[in-house]
């Protein structure tokens, strides 16, 4: 049988956290600490150790303090602990109860929470209710969580920036809480990895080039606070850093946060956010780099895909897509059936089988020479002012006159389709005072709703049309922002001797290819849309104006 008036080996154990209210006197650590040493001199405790962890949440119990505690514990250093209140010990109720119930018991410690009245070395109804106290304290922590959840969001939407790292390139604001500003030490290190990204330097030169530069990487950056450092051989840039700089938006202004969150208020371990559930806030802050530069960088990235250990490149390589399952086409190296000796590149949608789509197997060769061809001829369209504005005033008349009819188609199915309404109200109200029987209410509104899902149907689609028509009226009727790039690329473009791929992913978004080898070109700016969707009707009206010349 245990003594209570033995001589104890006391440890003391003094928690703060965020949680407790941004360290409000009555759980400060020195309010604690008073608390404790009145109680042990009135109660003749002798105080061995102090154990204390600042700033840390009472829902985990992997604490340097509480963990060194439980060392000198099983080292036999302190048999009694002490704290201020339960909640000190901790605030997940199954981990405290175990310590309370099964550890401390285990080891012959006494536990002793002041405020609460609880003694695991005495028989008292506090004792008895600690379980209760354990899970109101856990209910507390979730509770405060959700505040604290709520808070940091309310921020992040009114443009605070409150991820605990400011990103490469960026500082804390001096005196505005959670405002980010330019780094100017490292602003020019961001702006050199765009701008060589964009001249068509892939990650794996950008890295090297870093490295061979000595340039520190971010977290050794702000470790040792120099940008370059040519002793350091420790720290080095790698392409997962570089390709997720190039597609981070806080670079042109904007923070996008919330991308993870933890699993619970228990379990820290993060989860990734879809995209419709992050926060965006634009222009927050000041951008270091340019938004056409930015929006380059994406249609580069995206184009070029994650793989760079291709043994050979291909001009179109990363732009190519399966019409039918949208994935990314595969460029491989094949025997020709009738001459074996060689191997040549051909298109494929590989694992198409297992997809239930369809092999394809085009030739790589024919189709590049066919396609820049075609490109070529789209780009010198465009060009050529007076051809294009002539097509551009004709397609906008056809889109004009098609609009006029789908307006009256679309009228005509609404009219159609309030009949119906009429008629199905009408027959409701005949059932209702018996004029008709149940089944022949059931037969004639089936048929009526089978009528009116197929008008809407209808409807539907000639909606569709008529935003597109309005999409190539609206095009006309405004000067494009993009149009000083495009009229530059395309002059670059048609001067190259030799086409570079960096040219193509700058007009180019995909080209798709469906099964039968047919080819949809989608490209980055309307006017080239445009003209790929119509390129017959360019080309009558270049015969036309031709004639007119003559």
């Amino acid at each position: 049988m245990l003594l209570i008036n033995k001589v104890f080996r006391v440890g003391t154990y003094i928690r703060l956290s965020r949680e407790d209210g941004d360290k409000q006197e009555s759980e400060s650590i020195g309010n604690q600490r008073k608390i404790i040493e009145r109680y042990a001199k009135e109660n003749n405790l002798t105080l061995v150790q102090e154990y204390v962890d600042d700033g840390v949440s009472g829902t985990t119990f992997n604490r340097p303090g509480f963990n060194q505690m439980i060392e000198d514990i099983k080292a036999g250093k302190i048999d009694m602990v002490l704290t201020k209140d339960l909640s000190r010990l901790g605030r997940e109720y199954i981990q405290t109860g175990f310590y309370i119930e099964n550890f401390f018991p285990e080891n012959n410690v006494r536990y002793v929470s002041i405020l609460d009245g609880i003694d695991t070395f005495l028989d008292t109804t506090n004792n008895d209710i600690t379980p209760f106290k354990a899970i109101l304290n856990d209910m507390y922590a979730k509770d405060i969580s959700k505040k604290i959840k709520s808070v940091i969001r309310e921020k992040q939407k009114n443009g605070e920036y409150m991820c605990s790292t400011p990103p490469y390139g960026y500082k804390r604001h001096s005196s505005i809480k959670n405002k980010l500003v330019i780094d100017e030490k490292v602003a020019d290190v961001v702006r050199k990895i765009f701008e060589m990204y964009d001249n068509g330097v892939g990650s794996i030169l950008i890295t090297k080039y870093l490295n061979d530069n000595h340039y520190l990487p971010p977290r050794a950056y702000r470790q040792i606070g120099k940008v370059i450092d040519e002793n350091d051989f420790e720290h080095n840039w790698n392409e997962v850093a570089i390709m997720a700089m190039l597609k981070n938006e806080v670079y042109i202004g904007n923070s996008i946060q919330n991308k993870r969150v933890s699993i619970s208020y228990k379990v820290k371990k993060l989860k990734n956010i879809s995209e419709a559930e992050q926060i965006r806030v634009n222009n927050t802050h000041e951008p270091i780099i340019d938004k056409d530069v930015f929006e380059r960088v994406q249609c580069l990235a995206k184009a070029r895909g994650t793989n760079t250990k291709l043994k050979y490149e291909y001009l179109f390589r990363g732009l190519l897509y399966c019409k039918h399952c949208g994935r990314k086409l595969q460029i491989v190296l094949k025997k020709n059936q009738k001459r074996q000796a060689k191997k040549h590149p051909y298109i494929t949608c590989s694992d198409h089988k297992s997809r239930g789509c369809y092999a394809l197997n085009m030739n790589y060769d024919k189709f590049e020479t066919q396609m820049l061809d075609i490109i070529k001829q789209i780009c010198k369209i465009y060009a050529n002012k007076e051809i294009f504005s002539g097509m551009y005033d004709t397609v906008t008349k056809k889109s004009l006159n098609l609009k006029e009819k789908l307006n009256k188609s679309l009228n005509s199915i609404d009219k159609k389709i309030a009949d119906i309404n009429i008629k199905l109200d009408k027959m409701y109200m005949d059932k209702l005072n018996d004029l008709i029987l149940e089944v022949d209410y059931r037969r004639y509104a089936d048929n009526f709703i089978q009528e009116r899902t197929k008008l809407l149907e209808q409807k539907s689609e000639l909606e569709n049309k008529i935003a597109q028509a309005d999409k190539t009226i609206e095009d006309k009727g405004q000067v494009e922002e993009k149009d000083k790039e495009l009229e530059k690329l395309i002059n670059e473009f048609l001067s190259l001797e030799k086409i570079e791929k960096i040219h193509l992913y700058r007009l180019i978004d995909k080209i798709e290819i469906d099964k039968d080898k047919n080819i949809y070109i989608h490209f980055n700016f309307a006017k080239l849309e445009m003209i790929s969707q119509n390129m017959d009707e360019f080309i009558e009206i270049e015969k036309i104006i031709g004639k007119m010349h003559r």
